[in-house]
């Protein structure tokens, strides 16, 4: 069966590598992460890209939104 907490060393990384970045940007504590969220927020070399990611994530969120019709406003903009 998988696991869904994270390895502790893996937070521990985590939370070395990124001490305020991943509550910054996800309003989330990294021990609060999933496994498959740790494993994946870990092959990030810094917290810049990290940050280009979500951005770039957001910009194709909104793109695929606004092609159905749906305009994000600053009350829901996730």
């Amino acid at each position: 069966m998988k696991r869904l907490a994270p390895d502790k060393t893996i937070i521990g990384k985590l939370e070395r590598r990124y001490p305020n970045e991943i509550i910054n940007l996800f309003h989330i504590c990294p021990h609060a992460l999933t496994a498959n969220e740790a494993q994946y927020l870990i092959g990030f070399k810094t917290a810049d890209e990290i940050r280009n990611r979500r951005t770039k994530a957001t910009e194709e969120i909104h793109r695929r939104l606004r092609s159905k019709g749906i305009e994000l406003t600053a009350d829901n903009n996730g």
